[in-house]
């Protein structure tokens, strides 16, 4: 069971636990996106835009860390939405080795009571954080977006 944030003023952050090594999580992480969270996503040397449906957000890659990434895009259809919300939010990944595989943290910076899309949005991340990527690294069967 993935450990949460339970504040609702704080961010969305939650841990995973996986039977892996460091550097498979940062790849899976980085070079394995359309496995686990999305089938559209274009990777570039300095970001990713993901793809779902209509929908899209873009993140740029941190020069200086790149386990943050910065939300510089974002049109995402969620009815009664500003689509737009996710702009300037980031991913901060945390990836630390443990004793049986490796710790993954996943804070999105931003995403907090402040947004509307708050639930919507937790949900994704529960669905392809932690159990899509989960899996993913701990030989189950990944659930990215298809469409």
């Amino acid at each position: 069971m993935p450990l949460k944030t339970q504040s609702t003023d704080a961010n969305y952050c939650a841990t995973i636990s996986v039977p892996t090594d460091v550097a498979t999580a940062r790849a899976a992480i980085f070079d394995d996106m359309h496995i686990w969270w999305t089938n559209r996503a274009e990777r570039t040397p300095s970001g990713v835009t993901v793809r779902f449906n209509n929908s899209h957000a873009s993140f740029a890659f941190d020069a200086e860390n790149p386990l943050t990434w910065l939300c510089t895009d974002a049109h995402m259809i969620i009815n009664d939405y500003d689509p737009a919300e996710w702009i300037g939010t980031r991913l901060r990944w945390g990836i630390t080795q443990t004793q049986t595989g490796c710790d993954i943290t996943l804070e999105h910076v931003g995403l907090n009571a402040n947004l509307a899309c708050l639930d919507v949005c937790t949900r994704g991340w529960e669905s392809f954080f932690e159990a899509s990527l989960k899996a993913h690294l701990s030989g189950g069967t990944p659930a990215p977006e298809t469409k």
